[in-house]
């Protein structure tokens, strides 16, 4: 197999990501020997040694969202007339279909550009409103009629399988919700915004959103998450201060009502005094 990869790295790096990335696809859907981890892993360790090795995934499925706007936007005429010519027209099916596979596939990649790439999907608006690309409904482009799910919920699936440690939701079951969607889409943005570092699982190296972080963006990401930790708290501390002095305290009710009614009573012994010798006197 090493001299098959010795013979790879003399073909254009676009091929030598779409040949490993299916190779390692391939190898996580078979029984699993000594040989073929050690497959695996060195297909793994070249894959990961190539600059591009998931943007290539990004800015292709990019290219072809904007190749399908903007074939959607051809008279259906002109197209019948394209497709007589031999023309190749970008069809939302194969967009979709693309996307899929792509997102997927960068599961098995574990790295600091493949975390990047999935970010910018997290961020991805299309799909989450029940529509695709075109405003159709989400739907497998088969004939299945299952939903499809947004890139979002696609990358969430791909990244919450690199082994970062500490990630920002616990999935339980296995399904895809908003909330974790969501979840890792802040979590990433906060990296992305220098406010937080990572690392994966049996890896001291952190990293930020370009790759490994140096220790300045490291400790400054320590001292934003710390405080954000106290301001959190001392905003938790404010509220129950706030309920607590807005609550009246059990008891304390009473008490005021036997006072007010204790300074009742003495008014009105008070009063019936007043008229009783004020009569007295009359007399």
């Amino acid at each position: 197999m090493r001299d098959g990869f010795s013979r790879l790295q003399a073909k254009p790096v676009p091929d030598q990501i779409t040949y490993l990335s299916d190779l390692l696809f391939a190898l996580h859907g078979t029984y699993r020997s000594e040989q073929t981890e050690d497959i695996r892993n060195e297909a793994t360790t070249l894959l990961l040694s190539i600059p591009g090795h998931a943007k290539y995934y990004q800015d292709k499925i990019e290219e072809m969202r904007a190749a399908v706007l903007a074939d959607s936007k051809i008279p259906l005429e002109e197209i019948a007339k394209m497709q007589d010519r031999g023309q190749k027209i970008n069809w939302e099916a194969e967009y979709l279909s693309y996307s899929t596979a792509s997102l997927r596939t960068l599961r098995w990649m574990p790295s600091a550009e493949t975390v990047s790439v999935l970010g910018h999907f997290l961020n991805d608006p299309e799909g989450r409103d029940g529509k695709t690309l075109l405003g159709n409904n989400v739907v497998h482009p088969g004939d299945d009629f299952q939903k499809r799910p947004a890139n979002a919920e696609q990358a969430t699936e791909s990244i919450r399988l690199l082994g970062i440690e500490h990630p920002p939701f616990r999935n339980i079951d296995g399904r895809i919700t908003d909330e974790e969607v969501d979840a890792w889409r802040d979590w990433w943005n906060e990296v992305k915004a220098g406010k937080r570092t990572y690392r994966f699982i049996g890896s001291k190296v952190e990293y930020g959103p370009d790759g490994p972080a140096s220790m300045e963006v490291v400790q400054k990401a320590e001292r934003d998450q710390k405080r954000d930790v106290e301001r959190e708290a001392g905003h938790k501390k404010s509220v129950i201060a706030t309920d607590s002095a807005s609550t009246p305290i059990p008891g304390a009710v009473n008490d005021s009502l036997t006072f007010s009614g204790i300074i009742a009573a003495c008014a009105a012994v008070a009063g019936a005094l007043w008229y009783y010798l004020k009569r007295r006197t009359a007399a």
